[in-house]
């Protein structure tokens, strides 16, 4: 039996493993969402104090801080899909 035919049938002893990956999905998308949220405006200001101070420092932060928002943006990205085939297959039961 495929595992997907296998939770639709809420076969106990593949119904839990399925839920513990769901809630760690979850969990890593609960604490990715809100820094990914923060970080653009602080992004902002650490750029905006760059240009305005003449700071060569905070430019160069700003503009790592930039490559790790589009890191945090693909694995949120990647975490919201996976949350969306998880919740149809295990929010059922």
């Amino acid at each position: 039996m495929s595992s997907a035919a296998a939770l639709a049938s809420g076969d106990p002893s593949q119904l839990l493993p399925a839920r513990q990956l769901m809630a760690f999905t979850l969990g890593t998308h609960i604490l990715i969402v809100p820094l990914g949220v923060a970080l653009p405006f602080i992004t902002l200001v650490v750029h905006y104090r760059a240009l305005r101070k003449n700071d060569p420092v905070a430019l160069l932060l700003a503009r790592r801080w930039s490559a790790v928002m589009a890191v945090q943006f693909a694995v949120g990205i990647v975490t919201g899909t996976v949350l969306s085939f998880e919740s149809a297959c295990c929010g059922r039961g």
